[in-house]
């Protein structure tokens, strides 16, 4: 029985891609063997270049050769062998092998040329230096289609591309192409440039790459040179290079790139790297760890320069109070951008809350308004925001101070009182812990659920829309708020709101559990709870209706 036409040319296909890495890794074990297979590199590049054309065009692929070119002339027998594919598994196998012939190229110092190029003339050199200069033109070659690769839409393809770019940078580090002077970094720059411009790039999006990338940052050359690059590169960008994309990428870079915490004690010289390490690191820049600080600090203030859509604005304002303010080479740096985001207002000041407060606490800003600012976050929206349990947790962090001012704890806690009477039943199991934090904390405010002669009051002193918390009369007012709790229709909350008629507990109520509740919590917590006794009211009605000149049933009684 005939096989179907595809199953057939399918069949073919594999037999040809068996075929395509056979020879593939044939040709390897030659080249690696002995010189004189030196120019079975051709084929194999050609494989390479051939698959990677093939699928990135999407197009049949076409050569032709040079009547008297010795190499092709001599490769055309090999080249007629091989089989134009865009198969993975033949572009895999190349990219796992061209490393090793180049990396043992380069260590070997078969590329090593002892005086540059552009000084001598073709006639003057031997056949070893012609050998040499042949190799390192294949080897541009196979640099450039790596590159390519970067953007393939196979994330393994990805990986290996940037993984024998790297191995090619680490080659070059340790065995210079050319002469290096003494005492200066062998770091391969004109190599990893390119890789980094390539990574940042506008209009494909790399960052699920970064995170491969991330163990090479952890090499201090490779991080200084990084951050070095990028400044260069968002300096010599235009605003119509700086698209979404391409801040999506440099953002990705940066949330992969983490500096070594040093102490003061602690030596400030760097000696993890990729490179080979000079003998004398005083006169290396990407081995003194103040280099580094003065290029992240650039760095940053040179990204939040630019246009942020509101998504990475977000991001950025997260990891900014622990993978950036401690890094800065001075960390108030950052007070405008932090205050002008704590000033938008919503989400977003937010988010600038942690920063902002850091640099109040830890740094001497001086901002006057902060805590009229975080005053006027407290409105009821803040109840179903996606940033709720950062909030509460950031707002008890920065009211912990014994020193503030009563008048301005009583303000803070009157007004999420106030707020209670509107907020969701999970939300409650947060604000009712809040406050009796701030009540044990500050006793002085403590007037406020003490205070039983109310009968002068005709109505609530407290004024709700005021801005400045002096003037809020909150110390006048009481937390009748909490006793409206004690009458919720949910039982949690009723036993939590009673609490406060009694002595409150000495010792404050750790919120880290409660500030992730749900409503699905509470729902799945009463479905598990087991009650022993159900009290029930109930009376047997003896008829639908129980009046007897009803109207109604006396309709019903014509039925």
């Amino acid at each position: 029985m005939a096989l179907p036409m595809n199953a057939t040319r399918k069949a073919e296909e594999e037999t040809q891609s068996k075929h395509v890495i056979k020879s593939l890794k044939e040709n390897i074990k030659a080249f690696l063997e002995n010189k004189r297979y030196a120019n079975q590199l051709v084929d194999i590049i050609f494989t390479f270049q051939t698959s990677c054309l093939a699928y990135l065009s999407g197009m049949p692929y076409s050569w032709s050769t040079e009547e008297g070119h010795l190499v092709l002339t001599h490769l055309l027998s090999l080249v007629l062998d091989l089989v134009q594919s865009n198969d993975p598994d033949v572009l895999m196998a190349c990219l796992k092998s061209i490393p090793k012939i180049f990396t043992q190229a380069i260590s070997n110092q078969e590329m090593f040329l002892e005086k540059p190029l552009r000084d001598q003339s073709p006639e003057d050199l031997s056949k070893l230096e012609r050998y040499k200069v042949w190799l390192q033109e294949k080897y541009s070659n196979v640099k450039e289609r790596l590159l390519e690769l970067l953007d393939h839409s196979n994330p393994n393809i990805q990986e290996l591309s940037l993984c024998s770019l790297m191995k090619f940078v680490e080659a070059e580090g340790h065995t210079p192409l050319k002469e290096i002077p003494e005492n200066h970094t062998t770091f391969p720059s004109q190599l990893f440039e390119p890789l980094i411009t390539h990574l940042l790039s506008s209009t494909t999006n790399l960052s699920s790459l970064m995170s491969r990338f991330q163990e090479y940052l952890e090499y201090d050359d490779v991080r200084y040179f990084t951050m070095k690059f990028i400044i260069q590169d968002i300096k010599g960008r235009t605003k119509n290079d700086q698209t979404e994309t391409y801040l999506t990428n440099v953002h990705a870079m940066l949330e992969n790139l983490s500096m070594p915490l040093i102490k003061p004690d602690q030596s400030m010289e760097l000696k993890t790297f990729i490179s080979k390490l000079p003998a004398i690191t005083n006169s290396v820049k990407s081995a003194s760890y103040k280099e580094h600080k003065k290029l992240f600090t650039t760095l940053w203030l040179d990204f939040l320069k630019l246009k942020l859509p509101t998504r990475l604005y977000k991001k950025v304002l997260l990891m900014m109070h622990d993978k950036v303010i401690p890094y800065m080479t001075s960390p108030l740096l950052l007070s405008d951008f932090l205050t002008d985001s704590y000033n938008i207002g919503g989400a977003i000041s937010l988010l600038a809350l942690n920063g902002l407060f850091i640099l109040v606490n830890s740094y001497n800003l001086n901002y006057p308004d902060f805590y009229e600012k975080l005053y006027a976050l407290f409105e009821p929206s803040i109840f179903h925001v996606k940033y709720k349990a950062r909030f509460f947790y950031l707002a008890d962090l920065f009211l912990t101070s014994t020193h503030l001012p009563a008048y301005l704890v009583a303000a803070f806690a009157k007004k999420l009182a106030r707020l209670s009477l509107c907020a969701p039943p999970h939300c409650l199991t947060i604000i009712l812990p809040f406050l009796h934090n701030l009540l044990t904390r500050h006793p002085s405010c403590q007037v406020l659920i003490n205070r039983t002669d109310v009968s002068e009051f005709e109505s609530d002193p407290f004024l709700m829309d005021e801005r400045d918390l002096s003037k809020c009369k909150a110390l006048e007012s009481s937390l009748w708020e909490i006793k409206s709790l004690q009458s919720h229709f949910h039982h949690t909350i009723t036993m939590e709101a009673n609490k406060f008629s009694h002595k409150l507990n000495q010792r404050e109520i750790d919120l880290g559990p409660l500030l992730e509740t749900t409503i699905g919590d509470l729902l799945e917590k009463e479905v598990k709870r087991k009650v022993k006794d159900v009290p029930l009211t109930f009376d047997v009605t003896p008829s639908l209706f129980t009046e007897d000149n009803d109207l109604v049933s006396e309709l019903w009684s014509w039925c």
